[in-house]
């Protein structure tokens, strides 16, 4: 089995001149009392990965009927994004996954599926959590876009490890099994209020009884309708991402001037839908048929001090962390 090469180290080869050193041929697990965490994760390729989802979004993206525009905007950026530590992922909740789902795992626990992903962020931390349990995993993982899939895809094959893919729209998906897990992060966002109804009554219909939701999501209080960049954001945050490219030696696999017309295009496209409170989520869940088993709110802090001010940006940032049962 290939290991997983690390994020930070080839983060560090990349953007301060460190040579490819070998890496494990083998990933190991840590011991079962260990708490899996952010330290424990095995770290990313993404700066092997981050070019290929560049390439892939090109061609792969989702292209809306509705207005002839894609979301290449948005996975051509995002792993670049994450190469710098700019931006909130499932790994910075990966204690709170850990916590949820490992008794059902170890219950029997097998069948998952991921609902939406921007690339492997969240299969890889749950592949990890299932291997280091020692059980195994049936894994699906859907978007409406191939560009995450494909990444998915190729983060798979690196570890050796099957999943399946569906690009699908989640309201649309009709699978003949039921699912035992359903897990996402932070995904509420990117439906209007009218239409998360319909969401939560989809993920109930595609779990057996008992089965459990488990995601994560951003609590905006105070948010306007939309939340955007801006317009002092959106200039901070494309300089931030000059000087991050011109700081990287060797050069990264782009010009600094490419990478700010992606920030550009990001700043000018990127759209969230808040949602303000706890009680709105559990009013949709406990609606759709759900009991809510885990609700808890916490900060999740920056992971650099060089990391711009926006929406899905690291910093102080309150998340609603949720375990729902279909009863």
């Amino acid at each position: 089995m290939r290991g997983w090469r690390s994020n930070r180290f080839l983060a560090q080869a990349c953007l301060r001149g460190g040579g490819a050193a070998a890496y494990p041929s083998r990933m190991t697990a840590p011991s079962s009392a260990a708490a899996m965490s952010e330290t424990t994760l095995p770290d990313e390729p993404l700066a092997l990965s981050a070019p290929l989802a560049r390439a892939f979004a090109a061609t792969l993206c989702h292209v809306d009927p509705r207005h002839g525009g894609s979301c290449a905007w948005y996975h051509g950026l995002w792993q670049y994004l994450r190469l710098f530590d700019f931006v909130t992922t499932p790994r910075d909740h990966a204690a709170f996954y850990r916590a949820a789902l490992l008794e059902p795992l170890r219950a029997g626990a097998r069948r998952v599926l991921i609902s939406g992903t921007a690339d492997y962020a969240l299969p890889a931390c749950l592949l990890w959590l299932y291997r280091s349990a020692g059980v195994p995993v049936e894994m699906t993982v859907l978007d409406i876009c191939r560009t995450p899939l494909r990444l998915c895809e190729w983060f798979a094959d690196r570890i050796d490890t099957p999943i399946a893919t569906v690009a699908q729209d989640i309201l649309e998906y009709r699978p003949v099994e039921a699912f035992d897990i359903i897990c996402t992060h932070a995904f509420l966002g990117r439906f209007q209020p009218a239409e998360r109804a319909a969401l939560i009554a989809r993920w109930h219909s595609l779990l057996r009884p008992g089965g459990r939701v488990v995601t994560v999501n951003r609590i905006r209080p105070d948010a306007p309708e939309t939340v955007r960049f801006t317009a002092e954001q959106s200039a901070r945050f494309v300089e931030r991402i000059r000087q991050a490219a011109q700081r990287a030696e060797p050069p990264l696999d782009l010009s600094a001037d490419t990478l700010v017309a992606m920030a550009q295009a990001y700043v000018a496209a990127k759209r969230t839908v808040p949602l303000r409170s706890t009680d709105e989520l559990v009013a949709m869940f406990e609606g759709a048929g759900f009991r809510i088993e885990q609700l808890a709110v916490g900060a999740v802090e920056a992971r650099t001090l060089r990391a711009p001010a926006g929406p899905t940006m690291s910093g102080g940032a309150q998340y609603a962390r949720i375990v729902a049962v279909r009863t």
